[in-house]
């Protein structure tokens, strides 16, 4: 049974202003904010990120930045370490979208070097174990579907 599509990004920038975008918490919260609507989903919830203290090897490096955003179709998610050129993105939806606008957005916004998409169906099998005790009664009346 199918319950979601889950977009996986890793993404190397080739410029080094780009890399300190990372570390901006505004700029960081803007970017979900479009990805969320490129993807024409819809955010619960203002987009909420931590900015991480430096590395202890870049200390002229703003720290980092996690930032999630709580979808009505699920989540969306970004990883920054501005001293590597580098950031992950998760994008995980109920509900089917177009990976390749995302990719497309991403290196519309940044000066990209690499970028690495995997995209997974999540879901449980037909084959699911039968040894489990409990099921969330959702799982337990799909499963005998």
């Amino acid at each position: 049974m199918r319950y979601g599509k889950h977009l996986m990004q890793d993404v190397i920038l080739n410029d080094e202003e780009d890399s300190l975008r990372l570390a901006n918490e505004n700029e960081i919260k803007k970017i979900l904010s479009d990805l969320i609507k490129i993807s024409e989903m819809t955010l619960v919830e203002p987009v909420q990120a931590h900015q991480f203290p430096s590395a202890s090897y870049s200390r002229n490096i703003p720290g980092g930045i996690t930032a999630f955003g709580i979808l009505s179709e699920s989540h969306i998610s970004i990883h920054t370490w501005p001293e590597n050129n580098y950031f992950s993105l998760d994008l995980f939806s109920c509900r089917n979208f177009d990976e390749k606008k995302i990719e497309s957005a991403i290196k519309k916004i940044f000066k990209v070097k690499k970028i690495d998409s995997k995209t997974v169906e999540r879901g449980i099998s037909v084959n699911f174990p039968k040894e489990l005790k409990y099921l969330p009664r959702y799982l337990a009346v799909a499963l005998k579907n």
